[in-house]
């Protein structure tokens, strides 16, 4: 797995295409057709698998939701920054709730209260709800950010590298229960105005 996300980063590195702007996404957002990115793949990188979440750092994560049964519908691999922790459990910006285009938005906004811009082990989002919803974008994020329960969560925590997290938007490993992608996105994009 880590294999596939560094071709993929060399590749646009020497394409000239500097890391996390506009023009590394929309070549990512092309070149992801390529990469063989499964969820089982990303669930069994075991240098990627992390106890718990810290919060800003990007994860992605098998999950049960519990209350399944009374969900319009809901994505089983959730793909998030955390924001905060939760009684039994933490809240996070599941980036898979809105469309490929739209996460480019959203991570061209988080990338504002990023800690650097080495987009290194070291950066991470400073993520509270006060400069989360004082971001400009606010609207269009609302709709993804979801509570998530530590006893639901089904496997270890997969964190993606900051240098990675451009990648990390366009993989497609969502996993909607009841209802497709483009109804999800849909539903978001209304929330959002």
């Amino acid at each position: 797995m880590a294999a596939n996300f560094d071709i993929l980063l060399n590749r646009m590195l020497r394409a000239g295409v500097k890391p996390n702007t506009n023009a590394s996404r929309e070549w990512f957002r092309k070149k992801i057709r390529d990469a063989r990115v499964s969820r089982q793949s990303l669930l069994s990188d075991r240098d990627r698998s992390r106890g718990r979440p810290q919060i800003g750092r990007m994860y992605c994560y098998a999950y049960d939701p519990k209350y399944a049964d009374k969900l319009p519908y809901y994505d089983e691999f959730p793909l998030i920054f955390m924001v905060k922790p939760e009684p039994g459990g933490f809240l996070g910006i599941n980036l898979h709730y809105v469309s490929p285009r739209n996460r480019i938005v959203i991570m061209d906004s988080l990338s504002r209260i990023a800690n650097n811009d080495k987009y290194d082990e070291t950066t991470k989002l400073q993520l509270t709800w006060r400069t989360l919803s004082n971001l400009s974008k606010f609207k269009m994020i609302k709709p993804c950010v979801k509570k998530y329960l530590y006893s639901h969560v089904r496997s270890k925590f997969v964190m993606i590298e900051a240098n990675e997290w451009d990648l990390g938007i366009f993989l497609p490993v969502q996993k909607f229960r009841k209802a497709g992608p483009s109804k999800v996105w849909s539903d978001s994009a209304q929330m959002g105005r």
